[in-house]
């Protein structure tokens, strides 16, 4: 089976386990069923397919391919980090200054780590035995508003 197809798959048993996880998370069904849909765009399944059921050898390609996936999906942590060298408004964002994430995507970023432990480890994750949350949180938390960081925090809290 090609690369493609094989990620095809993969993103389908993910966002069906992403919709369970943010069911009980109360996340909004419309984000629920939005949920990744661009990973379905040539902009980004195939080298999505190619980098983790193919040949990982365009590094180019598979970082573009993952900052257009997070700049079209508002429940990534890093799509809150403007990068557009524009400030006019006031008070003006500068760049790399942390925007606030609404609760929706803020519940939808958990469903979606949930949902990925799930899909990438064959179990659902527990508060004592999530071994990629406690890999990446304190990196994350250093990018995240503070506002966003307090919710996120209280969220994971209680799952």
């Amino acid at each position: 089976m090609k690369p493609a197809l094989k990620y095809l798959w993969l993103t389908i048993k993910h966002k069906w386990f992403v919709f369970a996880a943010g069911f009980k998370l109360k996340v909004p069904i419309w984000r629920l069923l939005k949920h990744d849909l661009s990973k379905f765009l040539p902009s980004e399944l195939p080298h999505y397919g190619r980098y983790f059921f193919g040949k990982a050898d365009d590094s180019i390609g598979f970082i573009s391919c993952c900052i257009k996936h997070q700049n079209r999906n508002d429940h990534h942590w890093e799509y809150y980090i403007p990068k557009t060298g524009y400030s006019r408004y006031t008070p003006p964002y500068l760049d790399n200054e942390l925007i606030h994430m609404p609760d929706g995507a803020i519940k939808e970023m958990v469903a979606d780590w949930v949902g990925a432990c799930r899909t990438h480890k064959g179990r659902w994750p527990t508060k004592d035995n999530w071994l990629w949350r406690d890999k990446n949180l304190e990196n994350i938390m250093t990018r995240l508003h503070p506002d966003t960081k307090d919710k996120l925090l209280k969220m994971l809290t209680k799952i």
